[in-house]
């Protein structure tokens, strides 16, 4: 495995969230109502539901049309490509890897992962664009699972974490910081054998809360209860839907 490929990933990540970020239509977008809090935040929802529900109320019936499949050469193909064009950042955050370096004792070493997040509880900052009814929250509380793989001079290995997060990012903030706490499971490779450890962690997070779309910067030792090289000190850059 080259040890060049964390620098191309990088690059490649900021130019599909370029991409991402691209604005549809010209102009600029409508200002951002934003509130801070779990109350403030569940006030915001209650609010948005009883003004779409009095907007709908204004709308002229539709009349019923029969949903016709869209085919591409006689296949369904129209829905699952129309749930893709507007899903890019979901699956570039979903499948893009977050390229990193290692150090484990002398030696360096070069990392690719995945942190996958399912955010759970209560919204913690909460906004919308002013003139629509699309609310976006944000849930400070995470369950993280990681694949990843390492790359050194001692050989390559892989491994899976799995942890949680705590993660702050109130809308006033350019930059949310949060931590969390883990268990790094070294699966094969490296010259050690399988083995766990203790793996807290330090997580910048930056992007506009609460819309979709972040960087997240990730530092954390390993202290692994067996092994050769039992500290093994990681940080990480990559792209993130929540």
């Amino acid at each position: 495995m080259p040890r060049r490929f964390p620098g191309a990933l990088a690059g490649g990540l900021f130019a599909v969230v370029a991409l991402t970020h691209a604005s549809p239509t010209p102009g600029a977008p409508p200002p951002t109502e934003t509130v801070s809090g779990v109350s403030a935040c569940r006030e915001l929802v209650a609010k948005n539901e009883r003004e779409l529900e009095a907007w709908s109320k204004t709308q002229p019936a539709t009349p019923y049309r029969y949903p016709r499949p869209e085919t591409l050469f006689t296949a369904p193909w129209g829905a699952f490509f129309d749930w893709f064009g507007g899903n890019v950042d979901l699956l570039a955050a979903t499948f893009i890897p977050h390229a990193g370096a290692q150090l484990r004792g002398p030696n360096p070493a070069s990392v690719i992962s995945w942190p996958w997040t399912l955010p759970f509880g209560p919204s913690y900052s909460c906004s919308r664009r002013i003139g629509t009814y699309d609310l976006y929250g944000h849930k400070a509380h995470r369950l993280m699972v990681e694949p990843g793989a390492v790359a050194s001079n001692v050989g390559a290995g892989f491994f899976t974490r799995y942890g949680y997060r705590l993660l702050l990012h109130p809308v006033e903030w350019v930059v949310g910081v949060g931590g969390g706490v883990g268990s790094t499971i070294e699966w094969i490779g490296n010259k050690e054998p399988l083995r766990a450890s203790l793996s807290p962690e330090v997580v910048l997070h930056f992007g506009h809360c609460c819309e979709r779309s972040y960087f997240t910067l990730t530092g954390r030792p390993d202290f692994f209860f067996e092994g050769r090289e039992r500290r093994v000190f990681m940080v990480s850059l990559g792209y993130t839907f929540f």
